[in-house]
């Protein structure tokens, strides 16, 4: 006669062994995958607004700035807006973690049609704008957005 055993054998102890790993393994790499493309799409949305407050302040001084004429121009890594008549900087972009790359604007940009006639500069109410993001390390995602950066041209 045969008594009754409690407990687990070596052979039942290494299944659950087995597929205990399997599982822990299984969601240690859905998380690391998880905290990989956190990260990644956390860059990509710091990179957008960045990208969204320049395009919105070069909106706002193009559309509501007292200056007659600006200039955007690379210094010491950083993009700044300078009024033409006496090279004060109205804006600065910097940021420590990104690259910028501002391109397709005009050398000297002009908010009323009067003034640039009499500077014997073209005029135009709006430009195109192509503002590129990178981060410094070179890994991860670029950004590039085109745009218009426009104003309701006054009658003179």
């Amino acid at each position: 006669m045969m008594r009754k055993q409690n407990g687990m054998t070596l052979v039942e102890v290494l299944a659950t062994l087995l597929i205990s790993s399997l599982v822990i393994m299984l969601v240690w790499t859905t998380v690391t995958i998880s905290m990989k493309h956190n990260i990644v799409e956390t860059k990509k949305l710091q990179m957008q607004q960045e990208v969204n407050y320049i395009i919105t302040d070069l909106q706002n001084i193009h559309r509501k700035s007292k200056n007659v004429c600006y200039q955007i121009k690379e210094e010491d890594g950083m993009w700044k807006i300078v009024e033409c008549l006496n090279g004060d900087t109205i804006s600065t972009y910097f940021n420590p973690k990104f690259n910028y790359e501002l391109s397709g604007y005009p050398d000297m940009i002009f908010t009323k049609q009067k003034e640039a006639m009499n500077a014997g500069r073209a005029y135009s109410p709006s430009y195109s704008l192509s503002v590129k993001v990178s981060s410094l390390d070179d890994k991860g995602p670029i950004l590039e957005i085109s745009t218009t950066i426009s104003r309701f041209d006054e009658q003179q």
